[in-house]
């Protein structure tokens, strides 16, 4: 059923949101929790308070609909103006864009609105300014959260000699063959990304679980064919396994408790029937290419005064093949440790980033490229493979996250995200990319 103007445009504060689907028809959609109950429909807008009522009614021109308290779409402004000659200008950013807005109270409970472009009436609006909206999650600074961290890999490591706060590529532990999510689209185990034991500030499932381990499924080849796997029973069997998809990519991440985190290394299944992933079957040079994994500390000073020296005092710790030439279930023993450092000086810990600057009014955040944090230098926090909390980096958009999240490179772990980040909110248990 399409949109029904002459239901429409008696809407006003008070009115309840049924009869406002019934005029919508087929164009309703109920508002999400990040939009507060706004919903806007080419040239109607409402605002949908907590109990289900409208708080705000927004016309634009060229809705067409009769006069609302003597004020008609098109109307001259001199002629609104001395039809309420004590009318009050107000501030609006769409000053920049030519539009004078203006607000008349009409009673406690009803305020009339109108906006004026090129000397011609073109919004009018009704609002109820004691109205109670629903408020989207995470909309103020969390004063729980006072600490950020960067995250930086070092070179891997045999990992029979356990890296204390984690580690990406290789083995995780605690999570054994059974355990090992497997692909719905392929029926391939997916790959281990990452293990990474949290400060206790980013715990957020619990004080007892105090580590992420993430599964991902495959992004760099394309997968041979292979039946779907029914992976629901695992799902249902494991409360601290978290499955996310994002742009046709499939991510698992499990919570770790202490005596997990200790645990024997686990091993991928082997499935019968289903295909040998590449990251099992070659070697991580071939599986990644070049470009696509962390440099050690010798490959970066190999070029520099010194560099040979340093090639020889580092060859003892590393596998004596280097790690991207061994084949895929040899490489799998080992894992490039991670280090955890506080940052300091982020105006940002503990407030959620969002898209535009009204949205982050409430928390306080400041974006990294706004003349704020320019002026500020946040820049400066850009330099991580991984970092949880703080100032956000995102390709594109921000994504609605709590401030207890973590974001992380391409190179942290193997993903291709066409040369973007990913940010996993560690609450919503939520993951999104961008490139």
């Amino acid at each position: 059923m399409p949109i029904d103007n002459a239901r429409l445009a008696p809407m006003q504060p008070g009115v309840s949101v049924e009869e406002l689907k019934a005029a919508l028809g087929t164009s309703w959609k109920e508002p999400s929790l990040q939009a507060e109950g706004h919903l806007h429909i080419e040239e109607f807008g409402t605002r949908i308070t907590a109990d289900g009522r409208l708080g705000e009614v927004h016309f634009c021109a060229p809705f067409e609909l009769p006069p609302i308290h003597g004020v008609r779409m098109g109307m001259p402004a001199e002629e609104l103006y001395r039809l309420y000659p004590g009318v009050e200008r107000i501030s609006d950013e769409r000053e920049k864009y030519g539009w004078t807005m203006l607000k008349a109270n009409l009673s406690d409970t009803l305020t009339l609105g109108v906006g004026i472009r090129e000397d011609v009436v073109r919004i009018i609006s009704l609002t109820d300014p004691t109205a109670v909206y629903p408020e989207r999650p995470y909309k103020y600074a969390d004063p729980s959260l006072t600490e950020a961290y960067d995250l930086t890999m070092t070179d891997p490591v045999d990992l029979a000699r356990r890296p204390d706060s984690g580690w990406c590529y290789g083995r995780p532990q605690g999570i054994d063959a059974w355990r090992w999510p497997v692909s719905t689209t392929n029926g391939m185990p997916l790959r281990h990304a990452f293990t990474v034991k949290l400060p206790p500030q980013y715990r957020t499932l619990g004080e007892e679980y105090v580590a992420i381990s993430l599964f991902v499924d495959e992004q760099w080849e394309t997968p041979p064919a292979g039946g779907n796997v029914d992976t629901g029973g695992a799902r249902r069997a494991d409360p601290r396994r978290f499955d996310m998809e994002f742009m046709d990519n499939h991510y698992v991440l499990f919570w770790l408790t202490e005596e997990e985190f200790a645990a024997p290394l686990g091993a991928p299944p082997a499935i019968e029937g289903a295909p040998v992933p590449g990251w099992l079957s070659k070697s991580p040079l071939d599986y990644f290419g070049e470009f696509n994994l962390p440099r050690t500390v010798a490959e970066k000073t190999s070029l520099s005064p010194g560099g040979l020296a340093v090639n020889e005092l580092l060859a003892v710790a590393r596998p004596s093949r280097g790690w991207k030439n061994l084949p895929g279930t040899e490489a799998l023993d080992y894992g490039w440790p991670i280090e955890i450092t506080l940052r300091d000086g982020d105006p940002n810990v503990g407030k959620p980033a969002r898209e535009f600057r009204h949205e982050n009014e409430f928390s306080g955040y400041i974006a990294a490229y706004s003349e704020e944090g320019q002026a500020l230098g946040l820049e400066r926090f850009r330099d991580w493979h991984a970092h949880l909390g703080g100032t956000m980096f995102p390709m594109q958009g921000y994504p609605d996250f709590s401030p207890f999240y973590i974001e992380i490179s391409e190179i942290f772990g193997g993903f291709n995200f066409g040369d973007g980040v990913a940010q996993i909110d560690l609450k919503e248990m939520k993951l999104e990319w961008a490139c």
